[in-house]
């Protein structure tokens, strides 16, 4: 408004005193420099930086934005194959065939709830009619660590030792830990043997402490 009226006045005194050909010249002029001004005051904004642009609502509306493309769901399993024991699964495909149920028993019982790993011997063929034979390491949940071998007869016969490391005497591993058994005796100067029915243990002193060996034949 106040250049309007600014613009007004000298408009009003060059009708008084100028000529008409002087305040042509001098309102084209006035004329320019108004432009100028309103251009700059609103001419258009500034670009914005491609890295500060603001993220399209389009996508940030869930109805809208492409949405990933969804996995069909899992069916089940329709064989337990993936449950069976590996060391099974290596017996039967040794062609181990005749004893396979003996040797899915046994290592599924010295393998539950542990973690294991085991190495298989070699089988001589034909591999139904002879011995099938692995030893394993494993970790139990306490994690004490036991040795344990596992042997298998085409007859459906099977022996199976563990074999664990107790920080203790052994007569004191006796007294505690296997004080439901019966000593049967000692093999020879050190070793004491306990009766548990089918399963004997043997413990074997190993410095301060003692060697536990728990040996099972299953027919």
């Amino acid at each position: 408004m106040k250049m309007e009226n600014k613009f007004k006045g000298i408009c009003s005194k060059l009708r008084r005193k100028s000529n008409p050909i002087s305040s042509i010249i001098f309102l084209l002029f006035v004329c320019c420099i108004s432009v100028s001004l309103v251009s700059n005051l609103t001419g258009a904004p500034k670009k914005v930086k491609e890295s500060q642009a603001v993220p399209n609502q389009e996508n940030n509306n869930p109805q809208t934005r492409p949405q990933p493309e969804q996995s069909p769901a899992p069916q089940p399993a329709q064989s337990s194959a993936s449950a069976i024991n590996p060391i099974t699964q290596a017996a039967v495909q040794a062609g181990v065939l005749s004893s396979i149920k003996r040797v899915d028993q046994v290592v599924t019982f010295l393998t539950a709830n542990n973690q294991s790993g085991a190495y298989i011997f070699p089988v001589q063929n034909p591999p139904d009619q002879h011995i099938f034979s692995t030893s394993l390491e494993l970790i139990a949940p306490n994690n004490s660590i036991l040795y344990a071998t596992a042997s298998f007869f085409p007859n459906q016969d099977a022996v199976y030792d563990t074999v664990e490391y107790v920080n203790m005497g052994c007569e004191e591993v006796e007294k505690t830990v296997f004080n439901n058994l019966k000593r049967i005796g000692v093999l020879k100067n050190n070793i004491i043997m306990l009766d548990g029915g089918a399963v004997k243990v043997f413990l074997m002193p190993a410095g301060s402490g003692c060697i536990v060996i728990k040996k099972e034949i299953v027919q």
